[in-house]
């Protein structure tokens, strides 16, 4: 007799627990995540789009993108994440362009129950439910050492600082990493800190308004892509500057090469696009995702041809 009730008791419990934690089939509803990137074009973007299309190609997923065209189109931003509300995602992996400005919509998509995963840049007041980034103080602080480097310990350094979206969290932790090294060395100033919204030409226009003004700068970090080439089109022939600059382009990986810069910051945005959507979907189904910073380089010439320097600098693109 207690044998029997037992085997009942058993299999009351099983029944129980395939009521109650019936697993999404993944394969014939597979979760819907919204890429929202800060806009449609740039390298950096790019990259991690494919990390991400990697990550789908593994799980079914079903992805889509959408970003404003330029990234200090905060707004658009907003009207993104709104659509991917409206269109019920699952999830969003998300790279806010602005600290504050999209709070109260990412807080909207998590009361409807839309996982958020914050990749690159986070938000002041929120962590979304998950966050993916690099160690941008960091990178702002091995910046600066490296420019260090270049001079010998009594020669005077002016820097010039150039970069985008003065309101995003990777943007000013790499000022702040810039900052706090430039004040441990008493020869060292940040004569200039602004910011050209990944425009070229308003690069290339700050950087030769501002050597004509200040013929001491010596050192300029170009902290994006776009930037660096506006930074490097805009140098007069024949005088000797050390440039810092940020990005994985054709362009600068050649300057590169050539010497004209001297090193470059390469963050591994594939695994960060890759990881991302693996985050929101263990999210999905309650699991926690691993917390791991996304892997970062200082390249220069003499170590860009090392195996673990060229997995970066050529990350994989369709």
């Amino acid at each position: 007799m207690r044998k029997i009730v037992s085997l009942f008791l058993v299999c009351c419990m099983t029944l129980t627990l395939f009521l109650g934690c019936t697993k999404r089939n993944e394969v014939e509803n597979p979760y819907r995540i919204a890429v929202i990137t800060m806009m449609q074009g740039g390298e950096f973007w790019g990259t991690l789009k494919n990390g991400a299309r990697n990550a789908r190609s593994e799980t079914g997923t079903v992805l889509e993108f959408l970003a404003p065209i330029n990234e200090s189109d905060y707004e658009g931003q907003i009207t993104c994440v709104q659509q991917a509300i409206d269109q019920k995602f699952d999830a969003m992996v998300l790279s806010p362009s602005h600290t504050t400005y999209l709070s109260p919509i990412v807080e909207k998509a998590q009361s409807k129950g839309i996982k958020i995963v914050l990749a690159d840049t986070n938000l002041e007041t929120s962590r979304g439910d998950f966050s993916i980034t690099a160690d941008y103080h960091q990178i702002g602080v091995e910046m600066a050492e490296h420019a260090f480097s270049l001079f010998n310990e009594e020669d005077p350094i002016k820097a010039l600082v150039i970069g985008s979206l003065p309101n995003s969290t990777s943007m000013t932790k790499m000022v702040e990493g810039l900052v706090l090294a430039f004040g441990n060395r008493s020869n060292a100033q940040i004569g200039y800190a602004t910011y050209s919204f990944t425009d070229e030409s308003i690069a290339k226009k700050i950087t030769k308004t501002t050597l004509e003004q200040d013929p001491k700068v010596n050192v300029v970090f170009a902290l994006e892509e776009n930037t660096a080439h506006g930074v490097v089109n805009a140098l007069p022939q024949g005088k000797d500057f050390k440039i810092i600059a940020f990005g994985t382009t054709q362009y600068e990986v050649q300057l590169l090469e050539q010497e004209v810069i001297d090193a470059l910051v390469v963050v591994n945005t594939f695994n960060m696009g890759y990881r991302s959507v693996k985050a929101a979907i263990d999210l999905l189904n309650g699991r926690k995702p691993i917390e791991k910073m996304i892997d970062h380089a200082l390249v220069t010439k003499d170590t860009m041809f090392s195996e673990q320097n060229q997995r970066l600098l050529f990350q994989t693109l369709e």
